[in-house]
């Protein structure tokens, strides 16, 4: 065996090691009882509060990729779902994939108008994420000096917006970057830019959904957090999961809530209810709804589609 052998050998030793250890010393009559307990009418308000956050995603995504190629929005919408679907139950960007497959299914969209246009949804949904906290911030601090930083945030994505609205897109050029470089200009340059001010407004209204539905979701399972700690762990599973390692970010986000809560003194036991709790959440109600655009058959095509190119 060569080092690399032995090193990864040994990793998986000790993992293994960790793993055992929390599987039998871990409280998990606890985490058992509370999900049992749960206010099952808080989690149907948060699984409608997750489809909306998923709606005004798909409304950023319908405005910038209308800039491109003819697209209803009900396709957008859709194709979004059916992503979010495939997410669930795949790993990396395969939902991005599939939200590409079906626009172009649907509606004929080329492949690669619909992977710049999401590309660009991800930059507005960053910016989205960005006039949120500010925001968020200013009118709940969840520490003294928040509220400072939350006027920052804010007039940093009024200046991105300002710059934005002021640069002569149609004189841009740049041999550099090429085909994707005039795509990217494309969706920058329409000459109706309110559509943009409402992208961002969508994007941030999909955060503030997804903060409703942490906090609902959390909460059902009796765990006393506040918005501000809810925050925290919207921002604190989203950072770890942005790799997408497993299907749904399973694992990845009960481990970042149990080690985020516990900043707040929220046990283990009742985070890691939570997070299955959030789980079921976003997961289940979305996966029926895919089953319903597309079949089953549909659904595991897309998948199957994207893990062959991968």
């Amino acid at each position: 065996m060569t080092l690399r052998n032995w090193l990864t050998a040994g990793l998986i030793l000790v993992a293994g090691g960790f793993a055992l250890h929390f599987g039998l010393t871990f409280p998990w009559a606890r985490t058992f009882d509370a999900l049992v307990d749960a206010d099952w009418l808080l989690l149907a308000a948060a699984s409608a509060i997750n489809i909306v956050s998923l709606a005004a995603k798909g409304g950023t995504w319908y405005i910038l990729l209308s800039r491109l190629a003819p697209v209803s929005l009900s396709t957008a919408q859709a194709a979004t779902f059916v992503g979010a679907a495939v997410n669930s139950i795949s790993i990396s960007v395969s939902g991005e994939a599939a939200r590409a497959q079906v626009a172009g299914s649907r509606d004929g969209v080329s492949f690669g108008a619909a992977a710049a246009s999401l590309v660009a949804t991800r930059l507005v949904e960053a910016l989205g994420l960005i006039l949120f906290l500010g925001l968020a911030f200013v009118t709940l601090p969840p520490w003294p000096s928040a509220r400072p930083l939350g006027f920052v945030l804010i007039g940093l994505a009024a200046a991105i917006i300002l710059g934005y609205r002021l640069v002569p897109w149609h004189r841009v050029h740049s041999r550099a970057l090429g085909r994707w470089h005039e795509t990217f200009i494309r969706i920058a340059a329409v000459h109706s830019q309110r559509g943009m001010a409402a992208a961002v407004g969508l994007a941030a209204s999909s955060w503030l959904a997804q903060w409703f539905t942490y906090h609902w979701s959390i909460s059902a399972t009796h765990v006393p957090i506040t918005p501000a700690v809810s925050l925290a762990a919207l921002v604190m599973a989203n950072v770890a999961g942005i790799l997408r390692l497993t299907p749904g970010n399973i694992g990845i986000m009960q481990g970042s809530l149990m080690l985020g809560l516990s900043a707040f003194h929220v046990p283990a036991a009742n985070a890691l209810a939570g997070g299955l709790a959030l789980q079921a959440v976003e997961v289940l109600p979305v996966l029926a709804i895919g089953l319903a655009i597309v079949g089953r058959r549909g659904l595991r095509q897309l998948v199957t589609k994207r893990a062959a190119a991968l």
